[in-house]
């Protein structure tokens, strides 16, 4: 008999032990499917910065002209064109842009000159030569639009005594989508959730990373330099709750990591031995208002516990005390609006105390009507 109790005992202590060593780990062998992202150092482009036309002035500042007072009238009418070396690149990365007037406007009393619509500014101003040139940049993604004139060197825009105008140009520094899903959003003490960041265009030739971290410890489970995935395994063996988020960015243990170019829909996890399970489902996108319903495995009034519905900002949109689903009506934002659902104690707090299970999180966007 005391053998047995003995034996019994003996694989507990194991098992507990086993259980300590792959507290808060991610295992590969714990769940089938891939394994977490390797964040070995892989080399990735450096963006390097060209240079601009020897001599000219950068931003607001203006070249000073050899000999003004002798300028020469042009033997023709002016005409300018405006061309970029690339117009859909990554963040961080260069487009030389190239303005080209038909004559050199060294012996007149006109510039070459650059100007960003986009910003309201002057990028650069030439005085000598037919072609002006300088590389621009943006940290994150965006648009821009360019003109190039041979004109005088004022402040002003348009600039005073304009000779030629060219056409618009303009340069995308590009933006990829990036989602973050967990196979179990809730369960069991001791079981893997796998989570896997996912975007919407291969990120090896970019400067950035994928990158998935628990924001409830504020450390990094995975990186990814290629591709459009991510993954990592998350494990907890006490009950509690979990919040996860994927980045494109800069290399980075540090959380948040630096040069953030695009940060997924939180994620939470659950863990909980109590059996509840909860789900949410909204449209894609609507043109007003539209349900948002949670729902659970079982019918929460003869428990402690409600049903909420929260947005990512952490505002609460129902509470319901009864019933095994909760529904709301909800307008989204343009840019999307992310929701989550809790199996929780009555809370406003965001995650609320006490959750003992958690729900996918969806993305719903408000559409403009055509």
């Amino acid at each position: 008999m005391f053998s047995g109790v003995w034996s019994r005992s003996l694989a507990l202590m194991l098992l507990a032990l086993s259980g300590l060593v792959m507290a808060g780990t991610a295992s590969a062998a714990a769940s089938p499917g891939p394994t977490p992202s390797a964040s070995a150092h892989v080399a990735k482009p450096v963006p390097v910065r060209p240079p601009s036309s020897p001599g000219a002035g950068i931003g607001t500042a203006i070249p000073a002209k050899p000999h003004p007072a002798g300028a020469v009238h042009p033997l023709a009418a002016w005409s300018v064109t405006l061309t970029a070396s690339s117009t859909y690149l990554w963040p961080t990365t260069y487009s030389t842009l190239t303005a080209a007037a038909n004559q050199d406007v060294d012996p007149t009393l006109y510039y070459l000159r650059i100007y960003d619509e986009t910003a309201r500014a002057y990028v650069i101003t030439c005085a000598h030569g037919t072609t002006c040139t300088i590389p621009v940049t943006q940290p994150t993604p965006t648009h821009h639009s360019y003109t190039a004139f041979v004109a005088l060197n004022s402040a002003s825009y348009p600039p005073d005594g304009a000779q030629a105008r060219s056409s618009e140009v303009g340069v995308d520094w590009r933006g990829v989508g990036l989602t973050l899903s967990a196979d179990r959003t809730t369960t069991r003490l001791g079981t893997v959730s796998q989570l896997a960041a996912t975007t919407s265009a291969d990120i090896g030739p970019s400067p950035f990373w994928i990158e998935i971290y628990d924001a409830t410890t504020g450390t990094r489970l995975a990186s990814e330099p290629d591709g459009t995935q991510a993954f990592a395994l998350a494990v907890q063996h006490l009950a509690t709750t979990h919040k996860f988020v994927a980045y494109l960015s800069s290399n980075s243990t540090a959380y948040p990591p630096p040069g953030i170019q695009e940060t997924s829909p939180i994620t939470f996890v659950t863990w909980s031995n109590l059996g509840w399970t909860v789900s949410l489902s909204a449209a894609p996108g609507t043109f007003g208002s539209e349900p948002v319903t949670a729902t659970t495995n079982a019918d929460v009034g003869p428990t402690p516990y409600d049903i909420e519905i929260f947005d990512e900002a952490g505002n609460r949109l129902a509470a319901c005390g009864s019933g095994s689903s909760c529904s709301v009506n909800f307008t989204p934002s343009y840019d999307g609006s992310n929701l989550v659902a809790f199996v929780s104690p009555y809370s406003a707090t965001f995650p609320p105390d006490g959750v003992i299970a958690s729900s996918n999180t969806v993305t719903t966007t408000l559409r403009i009507i055509p």
